[in-house]
């Protein structure tokens, strides 16, 4: 039914397309087919005049002969109308022949312009057949999304009704799941309930049991610091508490380092090529105010003299006479690495987050090392800074912005550890050189420590 009423559309539209074309050419031709008959009337009053003029000629010719006398001024005005009648005929004939051929090239206009027409014609043809090819493609097509269209409509019938099953399951899961959600609330408020009865005991039980860990810790060290330690004749150059203050790692003269154990009473033997013995003597440094009378749990032999000493969680690193700053692992009790630098190691010190190393050394230069690449980052030095002791100390700030040093002359120098500079130099109040400098915890103060048995108390830092 679809094609009949296409094939007469296009039948239909092909009419009106010849039809319109016979209206336009038509127009274009009347005038040329009026001009024609004019020319063909012409023509035959033409064939007429010249019949009729052969017959009056033929007439006069007679009537001539009859009465030549008579009829002589009659033949003369007869010619004269003759000659004026040919005249205009011919005048006429010449209009005529010059309309012919303005009309015979409008026709060959026409004619060019009818053969324009027929290929538009052939070409529109053509277009219109390409277009119902197309037409019969796009139909197909057609049918075919109407025969897709149909299955996917059952399909999604078939899904409309399975989402209406689910959703009556979904119903009633839901309410399941709403009842046991109440019934597991008012268990787990009765759990939690039992819990927090179980964990108030729990809590009471530890607090007793942590105090009385601390008071027996507290009567350990207690008895630890009134037992002298057995001594060695060796120098104990410097000493630091670890964080857990249960232990206190010493350097000496002897090239041992020594890590105490202020809990424990026993000396272990870990490696037989270590040296175990106790230090003696005369202590030079020790960082925290506390008591170092207890046995000495570990001993490394550190091949050169401790100047100082600093601990991290799992790390000891030490500064030697041999130029050389070693990192110990308190797990492994072995070096973990070594930095050599110029001169004699004199002091360590580390920054408020324990990732940078301040070194100073007899070569009249403080560094920073980063911990995390083993590496030094920046160098500090100065006009008339000099290193006076194997045992001169500089520190870190509190927050690790300045680093201060003491010299051979008296001054104390300040550097800016974000640019790098000489902040202040202080030189007024020392006679002698300065051996240790230490900030406040605020970092407002410092104190200077002179080897001529003097201290300075520096405000406003």
């Amino acid at each position: 039914m679809a094609e009949r009423r296409v094939e007469c559309s296009w039948k239909r539209h092909v009419g009106e397309q010849l039809k319109q074309r016979d209206r336009v050419q038509r127009q274009a031709f009347e005038e040329i087919i009026h001009q024609y008959n004019r020319l063909l009337e012409k023509s035959d009053l033409q064939a007429v005049l010249s019949e009729r003029y052969q017959s009056d000629k033929y007439d006069f010719q007679n009537r001539h002969d009859g009465s030549p006398g008579a009829d002589s001024s009659r033949s003369d005005n007869l010619q004269q109308e003759m000659a004026q009648m040919r005249i205009r005929h011919q005048e006429e004939l010449t209009e005529l022949h010059k309309k012919r051929g303005e009309l015979a090239q409008s026709v060959i206009e026409l004619n060019h312009q009818i053969q324009q027409k027929d290929k538009e014609i052939q070409h529109n043809e053509a277009k219109m057949q390409e277009y119902q090819r197309q037409i019969a493609e796009l139909e197909g097509e057609c049918r075919e999304l109407r025969g897709q269209l149909q299955d996917l409509e059952q399909a999604n019938q078939t899904l409309k009704d399975e989402y209406d099953a689910l959703q009556i399951t979904f119903g009633a899961l839901e309410e399941k799941l709403r009842r046991t959600t109440d019934d597991n609330q008012e268990l787990v408020s009765r759990w939690m309930a039992e819990k927090s009865q179980e964990a108030n005991k729990l809590n009471a039980e530890n607090e007793k049991d942590c105090k009385r860990r601390q008071a027996k810790l507290q009567k350990e060290l207690a008895d630890a610091a009134k037992e002298p330690l057995p001594m060695d004749p060796g120098k104990v150059l410097a000493a630091r508490f670890l964080l857990d203050n249960a232990r206190i790692v010493s350097g000496s003269y002897d090239r041992t380092l020594k890590l105490w154990d202020l809990r424990s009473k026993v000396c272990k033997n870990f490696n037989a090529d270590r040296v175990w013995s106790t230090h003696c003597g005369l202590v030079f440094l020790v960082r925290n105010p506390q008591s170092v009378s207890s046995s000495g749990m570990k001993t490394v032999f550190a091949g050169s003299s401790c100047n100082d000493i600093v601990c991290t969680e799992q790390c000891v690193m030490s500064g030697h006479f041999d130029k050389k700053v070693r990192f110990w692992d308190i797990r492994a009790e072995s070096i973990v690495c070594e930095l050599e630098l110029l001169g004699r190691v004199t002091s360590l010190d580390l920054n408020h987050d324990r990732t940078e190393l301040l070194t100073c050394s007899r070569d009249d230069l403080v560094k920073i090392i980063d911990l995390r690449s083993n590496a030094v980052r920046q160098t500090f030095s100065a006009q008339g800074f000099k290193c006076g002791a194997d045992w001169t100390r500089v520190t870190f700030s509190p927050d690790g912005s300045y680093v201060a040093g003491g010299s051979a002359d008296g001054a104390l120098y300040v550097w800016n550890v974000l640019t790098g500079k000489l902040e202040r130099t202080l030189d007024k109040n020392h006679c002698s050189a300065i051996n240790s400098v230490s900030w406040s915890p605020s970092g407002a103060y410092v104190v200077s420590v002179e080897k001529g048995s003097k201290a300075v108390l520096w405000s406003d830092m």
